[in-house]
């Protein structure tokens, strides 16, 4: 009788630990199955600082200006080696533009930036998604060059007693509007300060209005040699 009782205790203990044994493996391969989906639809995040925009107008009739020139974009896909490819600026295909075809030429507008050339597979976002650009007639006039010295350039007991450059006039180009608030062209040497002996280098060429605000212009020519002779005055 004893022997059959053991019997019985090794059958019940035997599927006991198949049972056991089968519900592990299940589990198991279930977690397996799991993890393995989890990693193919892994998705991988890119963010892009300083993306450049791809202004597509009529640069031959307008002059645009007040706008950001870049933007940041998120990547998003599951192929990591697609991702990094389109995070590579030598290597990317696609192009955030904004598309002004159409738009009149009568101030600021607000244009919804666009992505082109986008792989399949991958998503993107744009930030800021709009930009706001002034869109103006392009026109150009030559103005004479006045060498600059600002007063917070020169050294206490110091002053700029003469100014010259190498360059009388300069072309600029911008829209109408713009054009008509160029007071002067200043050659200004804006690294230089507290100026106690004459200085001969580089300048910058700058338009400015009749309160010194700097406009947006494009100048045939951005630099000049200038001279400046330094008195003391005490």
């Amino acid at each position: 009788m004893q022997d059959k009782f053991k019997t019985l205790g090794h059958l019940a203990l035997s599927i006991l630990l198949a049972l056991v044994l089968f519900f592990y493996a299940t589990t198991t391969n279930y977690r397996n199955s799991d993890s393995a989906q989890q990693t193919e639809s892994e998705t991988y995040v890119h963010s892009l600082s300083n993306v450049p925009i791809e202004i597509k107008y009529d640069s031959t009739q307008y002059f645009i200006s007040g706008f950001s020139s870049t933007v940041v974009v998120e990547l998003r896909g599951s192929n990591r080696v697609l991702l990094q490819r389109e995070s590579d600026e030598s290597t990317r295909t696609f192009q955030v533009t904004a598309d002004l075809t159409g738009l009149e030429a009568d101030g600021t507008q607000t244009v919804k930036l666009q992505l082109a050339n986008l792989p399949t597979g991958v998503s993107a976002t744009i930030t800021p998604e709009t930009i706001t650009i002034k869109i103006g007639k392009k026109v150009s006039k030559s103005f004479p060059v006045e060498g600059v010295v600002y007063s917070n350039q020169l050294a206490e007991g110091y002053s700029a007693s003469k100014v010259s450059v190498n360059l009388d006039t300069v072309k600029v180009t911008t829209d109408e509007e713009t054009l008509s608030k160029i007071d002067r062209i200043e050659a200004v040497a804006l690294d230089v300060s507290n100026l106690s002996e004459n200085y001969s280098g580089t300048a910058k060429l700058q338009a400015v209005d009749s309160s010194g605000n700097v406009l947006p212009v494009v100048l045939a020519q951005t630099e000049a040699n200038m001279q400046i002779t330094i008195t003391k005055t005490n």
